[in-house]
């Protein structure tokens, strides 16, 4: 009898290796197997037999640009498969008190606060700057069930980037790991949360999904667009 397809897709992802090299594709972004050897602690011959089979499996792609070799998850489904394993991991203890003190440890601060889900802004900031663009009109359900920028939302976030950079671009909920509420998702919300980055309103941290809210971004988030 074949081995189911599921039985093998689960089994790449059961890897305490692997599932550390997925996860940290979560943040959206490209990675050399150097990078990722050293992010997991293995040798680059090892990272390289693991990074083959979770493209030969679909969980990874890869791009080759000149001499370099990167590294990133196949597509937002298989992110959005990944968020789910670790909700489920996450729900292992069902009190609601245990789940509360282990999300308010010291080392699960940031994360919980900002963190980016396959390039779009999540966690605590993530699902404010849903809530605050909903509340103030400036995106609005679309028929599809999905979601489109407004035209006082288009001049409201002007400061971020072009209007023409906000047309057209796919926008959707996505169900937070973290906050059980959602948070946008989709490519307009990478490209929102890209120009946060650029802007110098978030930083990225090197080893990790964590985001940090930036002094400017304070300024621009906290006291102007997300206020309600």
């Amino acid at each position: 009898m074949n081995e189911p397809r599921l039985a093998r897709v689960a089994a790449a992802i059961a890897d305490p290796t692997r599932a550390r090299v997925l996860s940290r594709l979560l943040d959206g972004r490209l990675h050399t197997a150097g990078e990722l050897a050293t992010h997991a602690g293995v040798t680059a011959p090892t990272m390289s037999a693991h990074l083959k089979l979770l493209v030969d499996e679909g969980l990874a792609r890869v791009r080759q640009q000149g001499r370099h070799r990167y590294f990133g998850l196949a597509d937002g489904d298989v992110a959005h498969a990944l968020e789910a394993l670790l909700r489920v991991a996450d729900q292992r203890d069902t009190e609601p008190a245990a789940d509360a003190r282990r999300w308010h440890r010291p080392e699960m601060h940031g994360l919980r606060h900002a963190r980016s889900c396959y390039g779009h802004l999540a966690g605590e900031l993530g699902v404010r700057w849903r809530e605050a663009l909903l509340a103030k009109g400036w995106v609005q359900a679309a028929p599809d069930g999905r979601y489109e920028v407004s035209e006082p939302g288009r001049e409201a976030l002007a400061e971020l980037m072009p209007a023409e950079a906000m047309t057209g671009r796919e926008l959707y909920d996505c169900v937070d790991w973290s906050e059980r509420r959602d948070h946008f998702a989709g490519a307009l919300a990478v490209t929102w949360l890209n120009a946060m980055v650029d802007k110098g309103w978030l930083r990225r941290d090197a080893q990790s999904r964590e985001l940090t809210l930036t002094p400017m971004g304070k300024l621009a988030l906290e006291a102007g667009l997300l206020r309600t």
